[in-house]
Parts: C-alpha cells; sequence; structure tokens
C-alpha cells in the first residue's frame, strides 16, 4: 500500500512530497511517526500508527490555515502483492479493495468530499513521453476500468481542523465485508479529537514501552518493525520491486535472522530491556523450520516458515555447491546460546526440542565437511560467489563450539567438540602469512588462496571466542588474529567528504553506478565495529593493533550522529560515496549488530578480561 497526501485550496492541490521543508520523529515510545509538514503561513501536522492490520493516519491544521481547505490524497491497495486486476467497490463511507482473500479497506473519520477510483498507467502510457499524474480527481469515464483498479483519489473535509484516514487489511475467511465496514467505522468514529485518540492508541503499542536509550529504541523499533507475527524478520523492505538489482529483501534468510536473533539476545543480557518473547518466538521458528538433515533452507516466508522462492536451495535438491552453510551455522549459535541462557525457564519439551535441533545440526554441519574438515564448496554469505570461505569455517567453529559448551548429552557434546577443534586447525590453511590476513576463500579459481579482504572474516572473533570456552586457542593462532584484524581494518576503511566507514570486501563491483571504487557498507562497519569491540576480550592495545581505538572509531560512523546513520536513526545497507544511501532502508541486520555493539561498549568496563 502506498499513498501521498498534500492539501487543497479550491482547485489547486500542494503536495507534502514536493515542500522543501519539514521534519520527521517519532512519538509514543516509537510507536507513532510525526510529520511537519510546513507550508505558506501554516503548518500541517501528519500522525501515522499502525495497530495491528490497521492503519491510522491523522491529520491537524495549524494555526492560518484557510478556512475552505481540504485534505487531497491518492491511495494505491495491493492485495495478496497485486497491482493491477483487483476488484473496487466504493461503499457509502468506505472503499474496499480486493484480490482473493485479501480484502483492504479505506474510510476517514470526516466526510468524503470525493472519492474516485484511479484507473493507473496502462503499458503504453507507462512508456510515453509524458507520465500521469495521480489522482486525476472527476469522475472515471470507464465504470468498468474503474472497479478493477486499487487507486483511489480522495478529498476529504477537516472538522475542528482535523480529519484521518484508515486503512485495514482483512482476510475474507476470517473477517466477513460487514465485520470489517464495522471495523473501519469503529475506528472512524470522531472523539474530541483524532490526534488525541491516535495518541491513545499510540501509548499501547510497541514491545519495549520502558526502553528510553534512543539507540537502544530506534535498533528494537526497527526489529519490530521487520518482524511477522511468527517472530521471523525480513531483511529489509524491498527496494527494488522488479528485482533488477537483487532477489528481493521481504523474505527470512536463515543467517540474517539468526545473526539478528544472536545479537537481540547478547543485547538483551547486558542492558535487560526484556526481549524474552521475541527469543521465544525466534527459536520456535527455527524449530518448526528445520529440515530432516538438521539444516535450513535459503529462505521462506516469515509468515508462515514456508519455502520462498530462492537459488541456494541446493541441499534440498540433492547437491551442496547452491547452499549458504553458514546460515545452518547461525541459526544453531542462536539456539544454544539461547538454550544456555532460559534453560531454567524453558519448559522440559521445549529444551529437549532445542537439544535435538542441536544434535540433528550438527549432523548438518558434518555433511558439509570435506575430509580435510574445512567447509565444502558452497555460495558466500554475500550470495555473490561459489566457494570454500573462510567466514563459512569461522561460523562451523562457533556452533561447533557454542552446541559442546551447552548440551547436555554427552554424545553430541564430545562430537561438537571434537569437530570445533578439527576446522579451527583446519583454518591454518586460510592464512596468508605474506599478506598478514585470512583469505576469502580457499582458491581464487586458479588453485591460488583469495588474498582478498573480506569483512565476513571479522566472524573468526566470535569463532575464538567460542572455541576458547572449550579449548586453548594458543599464542600464534591469536597473533594471527590480531594481525589480520589490524590489515583488515586498515585494508577496507575508506573516507569521502561525505562518509567514512568499511567497504563489503575488496574488489566489490555490486551496484556501483558509475563510481569507481567500492561502496561502504554498514554491515560491515557495524560487523567491523562489533569484532573489534568484541577483540577487546582477546587483545590488549598495542602499537600494531588497539581494538578499543578501532571499535571507537568504526562505532562513531553507525551511530546516530554518524556518517553512517540517517537522521531518522535508520541504516541503509549500503553508501555511495557522495553520501547518497543505497539499497534497503532499515537494514535489520545493520540495526541488530549496533545494538549489540552498543550493549558491549555500555559494559565495557566490566565485560574486559
Amino acid at each position: 500500500m502506498s499513498s501521498r497526501f498534500g492539501i487543497c485550496v479550491g482547485d489547486a492541490v500542494e503536495w507534502f512530497d514536493a515542500l522543501d521543508t519539514g521534519s520527521q520523529t517519532y512519538r509514543a515510545g516509537r510507536s507513532l511517526v510525526e510529520t511537519t509538514h510546513r507550508l505558506d503561513g501554516f503548518d500541517v501536522v501528519q500522525r501515522d500508527v499502525t495497530d495491528g492490520l490497521a492503519h491510522t493516519t491523522a491529520f491537524e491544521l495549524g494555526d492560518g490555515a484557510p478556512e475552505d481547505i481540504e485534505l487531497a490524497g491518492f491511495v494505491e491497495i495491493s492485495p495478496e502483492g497485486r497491482d493491477g486486476r483487483v476488484g473496487q467497490l466504493v461503499h457509502d463511507d468506505a472503499v474496499e479493495v480486493y484480490h482473493n482473500r485479501e480484502h483492504d479497506y479505506l474510510g476517514t473519520s470526516t466526510e468524503f468530499v470525493e472519492c474516485t477510483p484511479q484507473v493507473l498507467e496502462r503499458f503504453d502510457e507507462i512508456l510515453a513521453a509524458e507520465s500521469r499524474s495521480f489522482p486525476e480527481f472527476g469522475a472515471s469515464e470507464e465504470y468498468e476500468e474503474s472497479r478493477l483498479t486499487g487507486g483511489v483519489g480522495v478529498r476529504v473535509a477537516f472538522e475542528d481542523g482535523e480529519t484521518s484516514l484508515v486503512t485495514l487489511l482483512s482476510d475474507i475467511e476470517t473477517q466477513s465485508r460487514s465485520d470489517a465496514l464495522s471495523a473501519v467505522a469503529t475506528r472512524t468514529r470522531r472523539p474530541n479529537s483524532d490526534s488525541a485518540a491516535l495518541l491513545a492508541t499510540a501509548r499501547q503499542d510497541g514491545q519495549y514501552p520502558t526502553v528510553t536509550d534512543r539507540l537502544v529504541a530506534t535498533d528494537l523499533s526497527v526489529l519490530e518493525l521487520l518482524s511477522a507475527p511468527t517472530g521471523a524478520r525480513i531483511a529489509g523492505p524491498d527496494f527494488d520491486p522488479f528485482y533488477q538489482y537483487s532477489g528481493g529483501y521481504g523474505y527470512t534468510w536463515f543467517r540474517d535472522d539468526g545473526e539478528v536473533s544472536t545479537f537481540l539476545l547478547e543485547a538483551d543480557e547486558s542492558l535487560g530491556f526484556d526481549a524474552a518473547e521475541a527469543h521465544r518466538q525466534s527459536a520456535e521458528f527455527y524449530l518448526r523450520t528445520q529440515l530432516p538433515d538438521g539444516r535450513w533452507p535459503h529462505r521462506v516466508w516469515p509468515m508462515n516458515g514456508r519455502l520462498a522462492p530462492g537459488w541456494a536451495n541446493g541441499h534440498i535438491e540433492g547437491t551442496e555447491t547452491q547452499y549458504q552453510a553458514d546460515q545452518t551455522a547461525s541459526v544453531l549459535v542462536f539456539l544454544a546460546e539461547y538454550l544456555s541462557a532460559h534453560r531454567q525457564s524453558l519448559r522440559n519439551v521445549t529444551v529437549e526440542a532445542i537439544e535435538s535441533a542441536l544434535q540433528s545440526g550438527v549432523d548438518g554441519l558434518d555433511s558439509s565437511l570435506e575430509d580435510d574438515c574445512f567447509p565444502t564448496v558452497c555460495e558466500n554469505a554475500w550470495e555473490n560467489t561459489n566457494g570454500r570461505f573462510t567466514h563459512t569455517a569461522a561460523k562451523f567453529v562457533q556452533a561447533y563450539s557454542t552446541i559442546a559448551a551447552v548440551t547436555c548429552d554427552a554424545t553430541t557434546r564430545e562430537r561438537a567438540a571434537t569437530r570445533a577443534t578439527q576446522v579451527f586447525d583446519a583454518l591454518d590453511m586460510a592464512w596468508v602469512p605474506d599478506e598478514g590476513i585470512y583469505a576469502l576463500r580457499l582458491d581464487d579459481g586458479d588453485g591460488d588462496l583469495d588474498d582478498r579482504v573480506d569483512s565476513t572474516t571479522f566472524s573468526l572473533v566470535d569463532a575464538y571466542l567460542a572455541y576458547r570456552d572449550i579449548e586453548d586457542i594458543g599464542d600464534t593462532r591469536l597473533r594471527r588474529l590480531e594481525r589480520h584484524l589490524h590489515t583488515a581494518f586498515s585494508r577496507l576503511w575508506k573516507e569521502t567528504d561525505d562518509i567514512s566507514g568499511l567497504t563489503r570486501f575488496e574488489d566489490d563491483t555490486w551496484r556501483r553506478r558509475g563510481q569507481g571504487s567500492e561502496k561502504v557498507w554498514t554491515v560491515s562497519t557495524g560487523w567491523g565495529a562489533y569484532a573489534a569491540e568484541k577483540s577487546i576480550r582477546l587483545f590488549s592495545s598495542t602499537d600494531e593493533y588497539d581494538p578499543e581505538k578501532w571499535a571507537d572509531r568504526l562505532f562513531d560512523e553507525i551511530d546516530l550522529d554518524g556518517s553512517l546513520c540517517l537522521p531518522s536513526g535508520y541504516l541503509p545497507e549500503q553508501f555511495f560515496d557522495t553520501g547518497a544511501p543505497d539499497s534497503a532502508t532499515p537494514l535489520g541486520w545493520s540495526h541488530a549488530i549496533r545494538l549489540a555493539t552498543h550493549a558491549s561498549r555500555v559494559t565495557r568496563g566490566t565485560c574486559t578480561e
């Protein structure tokens, strides 16, 4: 569903999206978004809040507004994601747009001055030199076409300087038309003040009403925003509806979601904002979606866990190459850490289910190992190449080690510990002594180590820390990691007049749009800040590598006033050198990393060893 609004005086419409001035902020514990539109001589305050499957947008006129002013709007409703060939019913006081099961409704708290179905652009009109602008007020000459569109143009009266629009999503199999229309009528029935009613609704919303720290509240709000009722999260809002540059973001990846769940668990343990329900939902979702071989699919629909369109389900088809083995490891790390942190409060049946999933998960990891105990050829975390990756091996070490440290089953514990040591030893194959780094992958295609620096190798810090809980690391390998971090941070660091941060990996060519070098990624910068912060537990500051300095430097860029953070507090996935954000915004993975890093920084004085 998309919309644009403005004000109408006489026949003239001034659209809010064309204004150069305005501001936006959160209210009511971040569950309400307040936008101030500054027009010539007066302001219009817009307040948006979502309550379940209903969304309310309230407008309040400021002093100086003309008496004959109306709200103008265009709403495009897409039930079941359909842009065309949907049905529209114009009721006396509401509009209904439907496809199959999903029926969506639009109503107002004041009078519809005009409500006109909008026949959207046809194919030849899309290709025409002159584009159409919506809405186009006035009765449509094509009744049939006007009832097969999701576009609605409205002019709405203000009463006492206020009006509200309500949209409601419904399932016709569980909510009848009459019940849905009644629900819309209830929500649009005017109290003394539209804005006061909206604020009252907003204050009841939000999972973390007691959180006052703005950064923590922002990151928690983003994770809540991206979550389905199952607790599973999409990676981020889709920025590329025609999939020209990506495979879409509106799905649950088990890597992203597993990492987000672990970061959230870690931050909750440090800051105590009580995310127990989110942790429980994540664990149940992973238990429900684990495959019989102990692994997880590429990506699924967050609302039900069913297999979603993807390209890395080779392990389901019977081949390992088109499979992202690190995803399974990420989920297993969360399940093991969740069991460790909450075992005493979990029901026995849940503990047994997690233990069983961990046992099966060890089998799944084992099936992805070669005889040399390094993970087999598979797809990488960035989903752009195949190989035997250091990052995959690091996640395997972390998963095996964490399982070995928490499981009660002696056989599983011993198997996991043995595998952790074997894969940890196998990481020696990825060491590039002349460069002082761990390679991106074992084979660059010509039989040599791929000695580019890749930010996914920051996962080695968590691997080392997890392994240290079950075995001795050894000074030689500690020095290697120390040198790797110093070299990787230095080589990936990028600074322009507008932004600073870390690139994803060396020679990254994705979506440069004419830019001559790699883009800066918030995931990589946040991952670097997190790795540097956690590495304080392994290293003291030296002339060669100062973990506190790097942790501070990198975190500054993703902090609320950092060069990679938007005024809203949101972290886009990437930035061009000009400071222009790119790709999905907000990206859940980046926000979860920032949250966990912030939590670690807050407790740095007590957790440093």
